[in-house]
């Protein structure tokens, strides 16, 4: 009986590892080897798929990006130019209508202060010189002259009389007299203010001495001890209406050897239009003067502000003062 249960135990001790192995080998991962190709005893190992480097289908790519094109700045980003202010119209210089002219004369042809040969002569043009021509008007005596313009030794803009068989131009005078501006509307040209009576008009004998021939590089007459001399200075404008509010404000200081040329206004001769523009005249008598040099000191300012058309002077403008002066000479009559 003992003998038997010993073998039973012995029997089962072999039994349960053979049953561990087939536990063990059911629970595998099943191969695809057929069952009869399949070594006994062994597990059946899993086979990893294989991994194929056959090139996968070449994807389409993607459209390339195109680039963006860089972002055009606004227009106050580009650095463009300020815009201008605009010149008011009253600052604006009225351009001057000019024919060419061209000087026919065979020796040097003098140029003077006005249209007559009572005037001062201020410069001279050599012959063949090339003017041009921005008006005419007749003197007294019938003669035709021409005002020129050029630019001096300076540079600077000169505007002189010349008589007009000394020059060779196409002038039209038409053309000019439907260039002029007309007078502003409640405004003669030709009319004064009441208040002020225009001075006479210089004797043709009498010698003009510019006040600030200096600075304008006009050379003076030389007077003789029996000539009546006359101090001139000039003002114009580019509007008639502008002309009233230089008088209402300016302040002459004219001075000839130190001694100072009171009543200045009563010597301003009346408002006339020459070449586009509007212009009052000065002529202070200052009579019969002793041989030797004399100097005239000419300042001109101003108790407001006001504009010539051109630009703007008085108190607060670029031109609060404006000054000159001219050394000229008297000589002994004989």
């Amino acid at each position: 009986m003992h003998k038997r249960l010993r073998w039973f135990l012995l029997l089962a001790v072999c039994i349960i590892p053979v049953l561990s192995a087939c536990e063990e080998i059911s629970t595998a991962t099943p191969s695809s080897i057929p069952p009869e190709n399949a070594v006994a005893g062994q597990p059946t190992r899993t086979v990893k798929p294989i991994v194929s480097f056959t090139p996968r289908f070449t994807a389409t790519p993607e459209p390339s990006i195109t680039p963006t094109p860089s972002i055009t700045p606004p227009p106050t980003e580009t650095g463009a130019p300020p815009t201008l202010t605009p010149v008011p119209p009253s600052l604006t210089p009225t351009p001057l209508p000019t024919a060419s002219g061209v000087i026919t004369a065979q020796s040097n042809v003098n140029l003077r202060e006005g249209p007559g040969l009572g005037y001062q002569i201020a410069g001279f043009v050599r012959p063949g010189a090339e003017l041009a021509v921005i008006g005419m008007q007749t003197d007294d005596s019938g003669f035709d002259w021409y005002k020129v313009e050029y630019e001096d030794e300076n540079g600077e803009l000169q505007r002189l009389w010349v008589r007009s068989n000394l020059v060779r131009t196409d002038y039209n005078p038409a053309q000019f007299s439907a260039a002029a501006p007309a007078p502003t509307e409640g405004n003669d040209s030709s009319a004064t203010d009441p208040a002020r009576t225009p001075g006479p008009t210089p004797a043709p004998d009498s010698i003009n001495i510019l006040a600030y021939c200096r600075q304008k590089s006009v050379i003076p007459r030389t007077p003789t001890t029996n000539d009546s001399v006359n101090v001139e200075w000039s003002w114009f404008v580019a509007r008639p209406e502008l002309m009233q509010d230089h008088l209402d404000n300016a302040n002459y200081e004219v001075r000839l050897d130190g001694e100072l040329l009171d009543n200045w206004e009563t010597y301003a001769t009346e408002m006339k239009q020459e070449s586009g523009v509007w212009i009052v005249y000065w002529y202070y008598p200052v009579g019969q003067l002793d041989p030797g040099e004399h100097e005239i000191a000419f300042e001109l300012t101003w108790d407001d502000a006001i504009s010539d058309g051109y630009q703007q002077f008085g108190p607060g403008t670029a031109r609060e003062v404006d000054s000159g002066n001219c050394v000229f000479n008297v000589t002994e009559a004989s």
